[in-house]
């Protein structure tokens, strides 16, 4: 398969990025917004330091799509420190997040399974030294959730935490060499766990890509956004049950966008294929 890659970080802050920066040798991207922007040579893999917080990481991540290029298949990533009583360094990925100031409770996809575990995250609006067994503590995963949902599909969103306090690590003690220190060690692991979405995200890609018979016919004749979607998907069944036949030459007759839909969906009509199987 060849893969496309395009991964977009938000972190709250720059000590949590420095590693990344350096990993993926991201530069600053010269803008004029309140928040700092990192990006590739290759434009694929931007990050954004929102600083703390829902609405700033909310923020931050809708002005990240707006800057970066927008593709269907991005990874969107939170990676951040948290509190919760397990041991200090411990990595998890998110699949369920309560939010404390509504109440409101969101479940991102755990299709991915690898050697990272899923923990419960508890979103607050302030420091929260409360340690539990059941749940981490952050200030910024369920607004970046619920925003970046709105972009992206769930399996391409990944919330990542690493334990930095604790009962036994005062939060008191955290500070840039310490943070950066934790991100630095987990970052094999988390490229580990990256390079699985990465796969789905490539599927994602591959899914929605466009026949290039759909362009040509859309260019041809008008069809509103509803017949595309139609369309679309009758230009893939009738690749794959005529792949060495021409779509082009099969509706040449055709004189509107209706004839069109009309004579591709008696054609396929015809054939007893289970398209839930293909």
């Amino acid at each position: 398969m060849d893969f496309i890659i395009s991964i977009r970080w938000v972190v709250a802050l720059k000590a949590e990025a420095i590693s990344i920066i350096e990993k993926y040798k991201l530069v600053s991207y010269d803008h004029a917004g309140l928040f700092p922007i990192y990006k590739s040579k290759l434009h694929d893999i931007w990050l954004i330091v929102s600083g703390v917080g829902q609405v700033n990481s909310a923020a931050a991540s809708i002005y990240l799509f707006e800057k970066s290029t927008k593709l269907q298949n991005s990874i969107w990533i939170n990676i951040g420190i948290t509190g919760f009583e397990s041991n200090y360094g411990n990595i998890f990925k998110v699949d369920k997040i309560i939010s404390q100031n509504n109440n409101k409770t969101f479940y991102p996809s755990t299709v991915v399974k690898n050697r990272i575990p899923y923990a419960t995250l508890l979103t607050v609006d302030k420091p929260d030294i409360n340690y539990s067994k059941d749940y981490m503590i952050d200030m910024e995963g369920a607004a970046f959730f619920q925003t970046v949902s709105k972009i992206s599909s769930h399996e391409l969103i990944l919330i990542l935490k690493i334990v930095s306090d604790n009962l036994s690590n005062d939060i008191k003690k955290i500070n840039t060499i310490n943070i950066q220190n934790l991100f630095r060690d987990k970052l094999p692991l988390i490229k580990e766990c990256l390079s699985e979405y990465i796969e789905i995200s490539n599927e994602e890609r591959i899914r929605n890509k466009q026949p290039k018979e759909f362009k040509d016919l859309v260019s041809k004749f008008h069809f509103t956004i509803s017949q595309q979607h139609v369309l679309k998907t009758l230009v893939k069944k009738y690749n794959v049950l005529y792949p060495n036949k021409n779509l082009i030459d099969f509706i040449k007759d055709c004189k509107d966008s209706k004839s069109v839909i009309n004579k591709l969906n008696t054609l396929i009509d015809q054939n007893l294929v289970d398209w839930g199987q293909t």
